[in-house]
């Protein structure tokens, strides 16, 4: 029994002590499962297609200035109820004209009223397909005239309208200059 012992003995220091690896595997595992989640990869901002003015866009011009192959749309901040423009940024409502047409409301699902989006995409489309191609324009350019008080969201569904609708030149016309 005591030469067993001993040879027993021998046999364990005779083994080198070894590194348990499951410890460190899930350390591991765990930075790895940290770094996924803190880890945020940076997304590529939308583009935007439209072209802005270099020289300073359309200026200050009257309907009948406005060349006839451009389909002009109009952003105004007015009073309720009312076509009158107003300055007062807490009381007032976006007016979408295009032309001398002034656009319908609607509610949308959030109950805000709300240009009729719709209806601008089809009087967009009606405007493109009437359009004939010359040497400076091979498709209907747009224009989107905005107020400075007309919320941001009516811009770019705006400008979202002449996209769908397949307008390739869209300018923003340069805001008028008050005295």
């Amino acid at each position: 029994m005591a030469g067993e012992s001993r040879k027993l003995r021998e046999e364990v220091q005779d083994e080198e002590p070894g590194i348990s690896m499951t410890p460190m595997i899930d350390i591991v595992f765990q930075l790895l499962i940290f770094f996924m989640l803190a880890c945020r990869f940076r997304t590529e901002e939308g583009e935007i297609h439209a072209l802005l003015p270099k020289w300073g866009g359309q200026g200050i011009t009257t309907p009948d200035k406005v060349p006839i192959e451009e389909l002009r749309i109009k952003l105004l901040w007015v009073e309720p109820g009312s076509f009158r423009e107003t300055k007062d940024p807490s009381n007032g409502r976006t007016l979408l004209k295009v032309g001398h047409r002034n656009l319908p409301y609607v509610t949308n699902s959030f109950g805000e009223v709300v240009p009729d989006y719709d209806e601008l995409y089809k009087i967009i489309c009606i405007s493109r397909d009437t359009f004939k191609p010359t040497r400076q324009f091979r498709t209907r350019p747009a224009t989107i005239d905005a107020r400075p008080l007309v919320p941001l969201k009516h811009v770019v569904s705006s400008l979202n309208e002449c996209v769908r609708a397949n307008i390739k030149d869209i300018t923003f016309a340069k805001p008028e200059i008050e005295y």
